[in-house]
């Protein structure tokens, strides 16, 4: 399968998923309390769709970036491909979940917590897999190995750890765990994937290495 193929199908997802989160930004309207009460008495609504939409956002970009690398798309990534596209359509129901839950306390709140952690995991999993995949099978047009590699993949998929770490800390703060969720997608703002930051390399050892004949 071409990778343009692949890329097309996984911008749609994408796209869906996206558009998705936007359907629980309703509020009552008229006839209820008045409409500055109703938008601040929604405030979790608000704060869960701007974390899921910057996630999903930096996920499509770093996901652009890798595959646009991939010398080529082989059955094992698509498959890869499938499971963190898995993730990234349940993060419109974890969204939905957390916002309804997370300012009514107790259990219900610590497992809507737990529940939008542990798709944002799989989907932080997922996403490293096929990382690893690409790495292991030299399938990258800007190749890395050793402790390159290693290092690229530490780097990346740092996320995982967090993520898993935010877990335990919905069971003490549901409140906190979404913050540390945008705290991650911030992260991923800034950190470029390893065939971003391995082509940039190149461009700049090609830009140095040509200066001297350019004067």
């Amino acid at each position: 399968m071409e990778s343009g193929r692949l890329e097309a199908f996984s911008d749609g997802v994408f796209a869906v998923a996206i558009t998705l989160l936007a359907l629980n930004l309703v509020v009552p309207g008229p006839g209820h309390s008045p409409l500055a009460e109703q938008l601040a008495s929604h405030w979790p609504v608000f704060a869960a769709f701007a974390v899921s939409f910057l996630t999903i956002g930096i996920i499509w970009v770093n996901h652009h970036a890798l595959f646009r690398n991939f010398a080529k798309i082989d059955r094992p990534l698509l498959f890869l491909n499938l499971l963190l596209l898995f993730f990234i359509v349940s993060i419109p129901f974890a969204t939905a979940t957390i916002a309804d839950y997370l300012t009514r306390g107790g259990g219900d709140a610590a497992l809507a917590a737990a529940i939008y952690q542990g798709v944002f995991l799989g989907m932080s999993l997922s996403f490293g897999a096929l990382l690893w995949w690409s790495i292991r099978r030299e399938n990258l047009k800007t190749p890395l190995t050793g402790t390159g590699a290693r290092w690229a993949f530490i780097r990346f998929a740092g996320g995982n750890v967090v993520y898993a770490a935010a877990i335990g800390v919905a069971f003490l703060s549901p409140l906190a765990s979404l913050i540390v969720s945008g705290l991650v997608a911030v992260y991923y703002v800034f950190e470029h994937t390893p065939a971003q930051a391995g082509a940039a390399g190149e461009n700049s050892a090609a830009r140095s290495g040509s200066e001297p004949y350019d004067q």
